[in-house]
């Protein structure tokens, strides 16, 4: 049962280790969201603090809940659909915002009220994103995953991510091969398609692009658009370029119902490394881990009214059965 006001003025550091079974440093660490222990441990020192009324001024905001620790993260800049790309990174990210103290809540952005908040993380980032003139306004501070200047960004090595892809395929002997994309190769998808350019220049190659359309799913569309492409053309090529691990799914599966073999009759590269999409495809991988901590540290510099600045994080070729 809570304590009456005289015995909760009465608890200290020494009462809130002895009753959660901790040593003093681990108290210490869980008030002021230091690492060095695990969330079950945080969460049961801060219940156990909370319990004794031994709040630290530092600690306060920490265990009353205040909206200030929440931070938002909104997919896309229009109507929000369902991000396979989001549940690869959520983990990481959730992990590394609530090691700093914080909770991650994911939104719909035209309903999200921006003084609830303490920050934002904004994905899908497109030309004139209004999330990003909607922050700039009420002076929140936020991150971009994805390159955009003049904000804080977070992006994976996309430019050498479609190089990599490409000079995958190159290695192997391969001379037609074509950059797969939904839409044009802007919007989130450029420094991919430049990576692809790049390679198939130094190599006096031909460039090749297909736009298979979104609607009403990248992998649908992607399908519906090799399941029906003329067999002359098709057969020109001999590698794909997909700009993400969705269209790769169509293709291949498109590919297959057509009766040809991968990688006998075609080689395919996808990329994010989406888990459980691309598990047994050659993809370009990115570091979720990596993107998180970045992500998380500079919206702490945000936060402190910081100049913006960004940052690139590496990306690998992890081979499958598709190349």
């Amino acid at each position: 049962m809570p304590k009456a006001e005289s015995q909760l003025k009465k608890a200290t550091i020494h009462e809130a280790a002895k009753k959660a079974g901790v040593s003093i440093a681990s108290v210490s660490r869980a008030l002021n969201n230091k690492p060095g222990i695990s969330d079950d441990t945080r969460q049961k020192i801060l219940s156990v603090c909370k319990e004794l009324g031994y709040v630290p001024s530092s600690s306060a905001r920490e265990l009353s809940g205040s909206h200030k620790n929440t931070i938002a993260i909104s997919v896309s800049a229009h109507e929000p659909l369902p991000s396979r790309y989001l549940g690869m990174l959520w983990p990481a990210v959730s992990s590394a915002i609530r090691k700093s103290g914080r909770n991650l809540l994911p939104v719909a952005f035209g309903d999200l009220t921006l003084d609830d908040v303490g920050g934002v993380i904004l994905l899908g980032i497109t030309k004139d994103d209004a999330r990003i003139e909607a922050c700039n306004r009420m002076s929140l501070p936020f991150v971009c995953i994805g390159m955009h200047e003049g904000s804080f960004w977070v992006a994976p090595d996309d430019f050498n991510g479609g190089r990599v892809a490409t000079q995958h395929l190159v290695d192997r002997g391969l001379k037609n091969i074509c950059f797969v994309t939904p839409t044009t190769f802007g919007d989130g998808y450029q420094f991919r398609y430049q990576g692809y350019i790049s390679v198939m220049a130094d190599n006096a190659l031909p460039i090749k692009e297909i736009r298979t359309g979104s609607a009403p799913l990248g992998e649908i569309a992607a399908y519906r658009y090799f399941i029906t492409i003329d067999k002359g053309q098709l057969d020109s090529y001999e590698g794909f370029i997909c700009e993400c691990d969705e269209t790769a799914v169509g293709v291949i599966a498109a590919l297959q119902d057509r009766g040809y073999q991968l990688p006998g009759d075609f080689s395919v590269v996808g990329y994010d490394g989406l888990p459980g999409i691309a598990d047994e495809m050659t993809t370009i991988v990115q570091d979720a881990d990596a993107i998180a901590e970045r992500v998380a540290r500079l919206l702490g510099e945000a936060q402190l009214g910081k100049q913006p600045v960004g940052t690139v994080v590496p990306v690998y070729l992890r081979a499958g059965k598709t190349t």
